[in-house]
Protein backbone atom coordinates (compact mmCIF):
# COMPACT_ATOMS: atom_id res chain seq x y z
CA UNK A 1 0.00 0.00 0.00
CA UNK A 2 3.24 2.06 0.72
CA UNK A 3 4.33 2.00 -2.71
CA UNK A 4 0.45 2.50 -4.16
CA UNK A 5 0.36 6.06 -2.49
CA UNK A 6 4.29 6.60 -3.57
CA UNK A 7 3.17 6.27 -7.25
CA UNK A 8 -0.29 8.45 -6.57
CA UNK A 9 1.66 11.06 -4.99
CA UNK A 10 4.28 11.59 -7.51
CA UNK A 11 2.77 14.28 -8.73
CA UNK A 12 4.32 17.77 -7.68
CA UNK A 13 1.80 19.60 -5.24
CA UNK A 14 1.52 22.77 -7.38
CA UNK A 15 0.05 20.66 -10.12
CA UNK A 16 -2.36 19.09 -7.51
CA UNK A 17 -3.10 22.67 -6.30
CA UNK A 18 -3.74 23.96 -9.65
CA UNK A 19 -5.58 20.81 -11.12
CA UNK A 20 -8.28 21.62 -7.89
CA UNK A 21 -8.18 25.33 -8.27
CA UNK A 22 -9.28 24.53 -11.54
CA UNK A 23 -11.98 22.06 -10.87
CA UNK A 24 -13.33 24.55 -8.43
CA UNK A 25 -13.44 27.21 -11.58
CA UNK A 26 -16.14 25.37 -13.03
CA UNK A 27 -18.13 25.38 -9.93
CA UNK A 28 -19.25 22.00 -9.46
CA UNK A 29 -17.89 21.65 -5.84
CA UNK A 30 -20.94 23.58 -4.44
CA UNK A 31 -22.43 20.49 -4.89
CA UNK A 32 -20.55 18.93 -2.73
CA UNK A 33 -21.65 17.96 0.80
CA UNK A 34 -18.73 18.96 2.17
CA UNK A 35 -18.95 22.40 0.58
CA UNK A 36 -22.46 22.91 2.21
CA UNK A 37 -21.36 22.07 5.67
CA UNK A 38 -18.11 24.40 5.64
CA UNK A 39 -20.55 27.00 4.53
CA UNK A 40 -22.68 26.35 7.59
CA UNK A 41 -19.69 26.66 10.24
CA UNK A 42 -17.89 29.47 8.61
CA UNK A 43 -21.75 31.05 9.07
CA UNK A 44 -21.72 30.42 12.67
CA UNK A 45 -18.29 30.78 13.61
CA UNK A 46 -17.53 34.18 11.18
CA UNK A 47 -20.44 36.18 11.07
CA UNK A 48 -19.06 39.27 10.25
CA UNK A 49 -17.75 38.36 7.17
CA UNK A 50 -19.62 39.92 4.19
CA UNK A 51 -21.83 37.14 2.16
CA UNK A 52 -18.95 37.23 -0.56
CA UNK A 53 -16.35 36.64 1.79
CA UNK A 54 -17.86 33.85 3.52
CA UNK A 55 -17.94 32.16 0.14
CA UNK A 56 -14.96 32.46 -0.83
CA UNK A 57 -13.59 31.05 2.67
CA UNK A 58 -15.33 28.15 2.29
CA UNK A 59 -14.18 27.64 -1.59
CA UNK A 60 -10.53 28.23 -0.56
CA UNK A 61 -10.92 25.40 2.30
CA UNK A 62 -12.22 22.83 0.00
CA UNK A 63 -9.33 22.93 -2.06
CA UNK A 64 -6.85 23.23 0.87
CA UNK A 65 -8.81 20.05 2.25
CA UNK A 66 -8.39 18.36 -1.14
CA UNK A 67 -4.52 19.40 -1.59
CA UNK A 68 -3.80 18.39 2.31
CA UNK A 69 -5.47 14.63 1.43
CA UNK A 70 -3.00 14.25 -0.64
CA UNK A 71 -0.35 15.83 1.68
CA UNK A 72 -1.47 13.05 4.21
CA UNK A 73 -0.79 10.30 1.34
CA UNK A 74 2.25 11.72 0.54
CA UNK A 75 3.41 11.61 4.69
CA UNK A 76 2.51 7.75 4.63
CA UNK A 77 4.17 7.31 1.90
CA UNK A 78 7.52 8.57 2.55
CA UNK A 79 10.22 7.71 5.33
CA UNK A 80 9.92 9.75 8.30
CA UNK A 81 12.88 11.97 7.62
CA UNK A 82 11.54 12.83 4.16
CA UNK A 83 7.65 12.90 5.15
CA UNK A 84 8.18 16.72 6.18
CA UNK A 85 10.24 18.27 3.29
CA UNK A 86 8.04 21.34 2.97
CA UNK A 87 7.77 21.98 6.28
CA UNK A 88 9.69 25.48 5.91
CA UNK A 89 8.95 27.42 9.39
CA UNK A 90 8.15 26.21 13.15
CA UNK A 91 7.17 28.82 15.07
CA UNK A 92 8.39 28.35 18.85
CA UNK A 93 10.20 25.12 18.11
CA UNK A 94 12.02 25.96 21.73
CA UNK A 95 8.31 25.04 23.32
CA UNK A 96 8.44 21.49 22.40
CA UNK A 97 12.56 21.40 22.36
CA UNK A 98 12.86 22.35 25.84
CA UNK A 99 9.90 20.12 27.39
CA UNK A 100 11.49 16.95 25.37
CA UNK A 101 14.86 17.52 27.35
CA UNK A 102 12.97 18.40 30.57
CA UNK A 103 11.32 14.73 30.46
CA UNK A 104 8.72 15.17 32.84
CA UNK A 105 5.99 14.48 30.48
CA UNK A 106 4.06 16.64 28.04
CA UNK A 107 0.67 16.90 26.88
CA UNK A 108 0.50 17.98 22.61
CA UNK A 109 -2.63 19.11 21.72
CA UNK A 110 -3.57 19.35 18.10
CA UNK A 111 -6.59 20.78 15.83
CA UNK A 112 -7.52 19.34 12.05
CA UNK A 113 -5.70 21.57 10.06
CA UNK A 114 -4.23 20.12 6.80
CA UNK A 115 -2.20 16.91 7.74
CA UNK A 116 -2.81 16.01 10.86
CA UNK A 117 -0.29 12.79 9.57
CA UNK A 118 1.60 14.56 8.72
CA UNK A 119 2.46 17.28 11.72
CA UNK A 120 2.13 13.53 13.62
CA UNK A 121 5.04 12.26 11.88
CA UNK A 122 7.11 15.31 11.89
CA UNK A 123 6.38 15.15 15.92
CA UNK A 124 7.38 11.39 16.34
CA UNK A 125 10.69 12.48 14.37
CA UNK A 126 11.72 14.70 16.92
CA UNK A 127 10.39 12.53 20.15
CA UNK A 128 8.57 8.92 20.92
CA UNK A 129 4.66 9.43 21.49
CA UNK A 130 1.47 7.90 22.46
CA UNK A 131 -1.62 9.01 20.63
CA UNK A 132 -5.22 8.43 20.72
CA UNK A 133 -6.47 6.81 17.28
CA UNK A 134 -9.99 6.72 15.91
CA UNK A 135 -10.40 3.54 13.63
CA UNK A 136 -10.56 3.81 9.79
CA UNK A 137 -13.69 1.68 8.64
CA UNK A 138 -11.69 -0.02 6.17
CA UNK A 139 -9.66 -3.02 7.94
CA UNK A 140 -7.02 -2.75 5.27
CA UNK A 141 -6.26 0.52 5.34
CA UNK A 142 -6.66 1.21 9.47
CA UNK A 143 -4.35 -1.49 9.39
CA UNK A 144 -1.51 0.46 7.33
CA UNK A 145 -2.85 4.03 9.11
CA UNK A 146 -2.15 2.68 12.37
CA UNK A 147 1.55 0.83 11.86
CA UNK A 148 2.47 4.43 9.86
CA UNK A 149 1.83 5.78 12.88
CA UNK A 150 3.53 3.89 15.48
CA UNK A 151 7.03 3.35 13.01
CA UNK A 152 9.81 4.19 15.35
CA UNK A 153 8.17 2.01 18.64
CA UNK A 154 5.34 4.94 18.98
CA UNK A 155 2.29 3.95 20.74
CA UNK A 156 -1.65 4.28 19.18
CA UNK A 157 -5.06 3.42 21.51
CA UNK A 158 -7.91 3.85 20.35
CA UNK A 159 -10.28 6.56 21.64
CA UNK A 160 -12.09 5.11 23.88
CA UNK A 161 -11.96 4.44 27.88
CA UNK A 162 -9.35 1.74 27.88
CA UNK A 163 -7.31 4.08 25.58
CA UNK A 164 -7.55 7.34 27.52
CA UNK A 165 -6.46 4.79 30.90
CA UNK A 166 -3.52 4.21 28.70
CA UNK A 167 -3.20 8.02 27.50
CA UNK A 168 -3.16 9.14 31.32
CA UNK A 169 -1.17 6.01 32.39
CA UNK A 170 2.05 7.24 29.56
CA UNK A 171 1.53 11.07 31.03
CA UNK A 172 2.44 9.63 34.78
CA UNK A 173 5.32 7.85 33.36
CA UNK A 174 6.73 11.47 32.31
CA UNK A 175 5.68 10.64 28.37
CA UNK A 176 4.59 12.58 25.77
CA UNK A 177 1.31 12.03 24.83
CA UNK A 178 -0.75 13.56 21.55
CA UNK A 179 -4.51 14.59 21.53
CA UNK A 180 -6.58 15.83 18.42
CA UNK A 181 -8.79 18.15 20.57
CA UNK A 182 -11.62 19.35 17.98
CA UNK A 183 -13.56 16.34 17.59
CA UNK A 184 -16.98 15.53 18.72
CA UNK A 185 -16.17 13.18 20.98
CA UNK A 186 -18.38 9.81 21.96
CA UNK A 187 -21.52 10.25 24.16
CA UNK A 188 -20.84 10.55 27.75
CA UNK A 189 -17.33 11.58 27.30
CA UNK A 190 -17.31 15.18 26.58
CA UNK A 191 -19.39 18.49 27.89
CA UNK A 192 -20.83 21.59 26.17
CA UNK A 193 -18.85 24.29 26.11
CA UNK A 194 -18.77 27.34 23.59
CA UNK A 195 -16.60 27.40 20.29
CA UNK A 196 -17.23 30.94 18.67
CA UNK A 197 -20.00 31.31 20.66
CA UNK A 198 -21.90 28.39 19.95
CA UNK A 199 -22.06 24.98 22.11
CA UNK A 200 -20.25 22.50 20.96
CA UNK A 201 -20.15 19.13 23.00
CA UNK A 202 -16.58 19.25 23.32
CA UNK A 203 -13.79 16.59 24.74
CA UNK A 204 -12.80 17.46 28.22
CA UNK A 205 -9.23 15.06 28.21
CA UNK A 206 -6.82 17.52 27.51
CA UNK A 207 -7.98 20.18 30.20
CA UNK A 208 -8.63 17.16 32.59
CA UNK A 209 -5.03 15.50 32.24
CA UNK A 210 -3.87 18.85 32.78
CA UNK A 211 -5.53 19.67 35.63
CA UNK A 212 -5.06 16.04 37.50
CA UNK A 213 -1.30 16.52 36.66
CA UNK A 214 0.06 19.77 36.00
CA UNK A 215 2.05 18.66 33.06
CA UNK A 216 2.51 21.21 30.10
CA UNK A 217 0.44 21.93 27.38
CA UNK A 218 1.32 23.15 23.98
CA UNK A 219 -0.90 23.49 20.90
CA UNK A 220 0.25 22.75 17.49
CA UNK A 221 -1.42 23.69 14.15
CA UNK A 222 0.40 23.05 10.52
CA UNK A 223 -0.24 26.04 7.76
CA UNK A 224 0.41 26.64 4.35
CA UNK A 225 3.12 28.87 4.12
CA UNK A 226 3.99 30.18 0.50
CA UNK A 227 4.67 28.84 -3.08
CA UNK A 228 3.17 25.18 -1.87
CA UNK A 229 5.64 25.26 1.58
CA UNK A 230 3.93 24.61 5.05
CA UNK A 231 4.67 26.16 7.86
CA UNK A 232 3.79 24.41 12.05
CA UNK A 233 2.82 26.88 14.85
CA UNK A 234 3.38 25.74 18.09
CA UNK A 235 1.78 28.01 20.95
CA UNK A 236 1.70 27.87 24.82
CA UNK A 237 -1.64 26.69 26.62
CA UNK A 238 -3.94 29.54 28.32
CA UNK A 239 -2.82 29.14 32.16
CA UNK A 240 -6.38 29.14 32.85
CA UNK A 241 -6.28 25.10 31.83
CA UNK A 242 -4.73 24.38 35.30
CA UNK A 243 -7.63 26.50 37.22
CA UNK A 244 -10.70 24.63 38.44
CA UNK A 245 -13.33 27.14 36.96
CA UNK A 246 -11.93 28.03 33.83
CA UNK A 247 -9.82 24.68 32.49
CA UNK A 248 -12.49 23.41 30.21
CA UNK A 249 -13.72 26.50 28.82
CA UNK A 250 -10.01 27.83 28.09
CA UNK A 251 -9.18 25.01 25.27
CA UNK A 252 -11.81 25.60 22.91
CA UNK A 253 -10.62 29.77 23.17
CA UNK A 254 -6.87 28.43 22.31
CA UNK A 255 -8.33 25.94 19.48
CA UNK A 256 -10.48 29.52 18.35
CA UNK A 257 -6.60 31.09 18.09
CA UNK A 258 -5.41 28.36 16.05
CA UNK A 259 -8.05 28.30 13.75
CA UNK A 260 -7.88 32.48 13.43
CA UNK A 261 -4.09 32.24 12.26
CA UNK A 262 -5.24 30.97 9.17
CA UNK A 263 -8.67 29.81 8.24
CA UNK A 264 -8.40 28.59 5.26
CA UNK A 265 -6.63 25.43 6.45
CA UNK A 266 -9.08 24.08 9.24
CA UNK A 267 -11.14 21.54 8.14
CA UNK A 268 -14.57 23.18 7.92
CA UNK A 269 -16.48 20.09 6.24
CA UNK A 270 -16.63 18.36 9.97
CA UNK A 271 -19.48 18.78 11.37
CA UNK A 272 -18.40 19.68 14.76
CA UNK A 273 -21.56 21.01 15.78
CA UNK A 274 -23.40 17.80 14.97
CA UNK A 275 -24.75 17.22 18.74
CA UNK A 276 -26.36 20.20 19.73
CA UNK A 277 -27.59 20.44 23.75
CA UNK A 278 -31.44 19.49 23.74
CA UNK A 279 -33.68 21.76 22.21
CA UNK A 280 -31.40 23.28 19.41
CA UNK A 281 -31.66 22.38 16.03
CA UNK A 282 -28.54 20.72 14.22
CA UNK A 283 -27.64 22.83 11.84
CA UNK A 284 -26.69 20.59 9.60
CA UNK A 285 -30.45 18.89 8.86
CA UNK A 286 -30.88 18.91 4.91
CA UNK A 287 -27.43 18.46 3.86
Amino acid sequence: MKTLFYLITLLPIEIVRFSVKLYCSLGFYKMNSSYKVSLVNINICYPDLSETEKLVLARDSIVETIVSGYETLQSWSRPIHKSGDRIFKVENNFLLSQNILASEGLIIVAIHNRSVDMLLKWVNGKTRTTTLYKKVKNKKLDHFVRAQREEGNNKTFETNISGVRQIYKALISKKVVCLAADQVPQNNMGEYIKLFNRDAYTTTLAPSLAIKTNKPVIYFCINSYKNSLLSISINPCNKDIYKDSKHKLSLNKDIEKLININPKDYSWEYKRYKKPPQGVKNPYEGI
